[in-house]
């Protein structure tokens, strides 16, 4: 039987986990596993899970994110109690009336989005009734992983992949977001993203459960992890004083690739930016056909 092993918990890891065969062996290793909501050290809890296209993106990135829609719309379709609201956009650009004061040019349609907490849990509970196995340990290098005996190791680990040893990975890019999930008023149901000079940055996504996800204060290697709450709430304020009356928040109701790393065979997938979730289907596609890739190779060597 094919043994894999995936470094990483997140939404990557547990959605390669879900694309790889069912007759597969799988193990995914991470230091936290859905249900660790009490620290900032992994960012799919706290993403804003919902389906935009990534701006800056090339030909190929496009493809993917389009690709993963198709995914995440099949799974609002056939398994809706993974938590999803929306369908498909029905998009237009905005008229200059529709327009925010200073707001260059605009576009408005439906998308999907997810409640990521639930959404992690409802996919940590179907892999585990599927027979692959969870392990939370911390890991420091892909070394300590090669007991597992696997034929493939999948490294998922996302940021964690600076820090290990045999890895070191310098092309990752930190960047800082910080989000707050406030009640919403009865009839809000919009996806709002404003991007401008200098880093200005507000979002206030609706969810199905009745709040508003609002993020803010993007700053790009920033490692910070304190709270700057100021800014964010300005923002959201001056761009829906009817959604945030106040802007203070106190009144709102509170990369894949490949390679053999010490004779393990190792797959890399992480560095989407904030498109964890855009990406998820399709990049998890594209790690599994490098998975097969490698078994081809271990056929065709017979080690397999």
């Amino acid at each position: 039987m094919v043994k894999v092993t995936i470094l990483g918990a997140g939404v990557t890891g547990m959605m390669v986990a879900a694309s790889l065969p069912k007759d597969y062996n799988v193990t995914i290793v991470a230091e936290h596993l859905p249900g660790d909501y009490d620290t900032k050290e992994w960012a799919s809890p706290y993403a804003g899970a919902i389906w935009v296209g990534v701006h800056q993106s090339s030909p190929r990135e496009q493809k993917m994110q389009l690709e993963g829609l198709m995914g995440l719309w099949r799974l609002a379709e056939t398994n809706p109690e993974s938590s999803y609201a929306g369908k498909v956009p029905e998009f237009r650009f905005l008229n200059q009336e529709e327009l925010p004061e200073g707001a260059i040019y605009g576009m408005k349609y439906k998308t999907i989005v997810l409640t990521p907490q639930k959404f992690l849990t409802w996919l940590y509970e179907r892999l585990k009734s599927r027979g692959i196995e969870f392990r939370q340990t911390r890991v420091y290098s892909l070394a300590d992983l090669e007991g597992l005996g696997h034929d493939v190791l999948i490294n998922a680990s996302g940021i964690g992949a600076e820090n290990l040893k045999d890895v070191m990975e310098k092309n990752l890019t930190p960047w800082r977001l910080q989000c707050v999930v406030a009640k919403a008023p009865v009839s809000y149901d919009r996806l709002f993203i404003r991007r401008g000079d200098g880093g200005y940055y507000s979002t206030a996504f609706s969810r199905l459960d009745g709040t508003i996800y609002v993020r803010g204060v993007l700053s790009e290697n920033d490692r910070d992890l304190s709270v700057s709450e100021e800014q964010r709430a300005k923002n959201a304020h001056n761009n829906q004083p009817d959604v945030f009356p106040s802007p203070d928040p106190k009144d709102w109701h509170i990369l894949y690739n490949h390679e053999i790393v010490d004779s393990q065979r190792v797959i890399y997938a992480y560095g989407q930016n904030a498109g964890g979730y855009v990406y998820s289907f399709s990049l998890s596609h594209e790690v599994v056909n490098l998975t097969e890739d490698y078994l081809f190779e271990l056929l065709v060597a017979g080690k397999l």
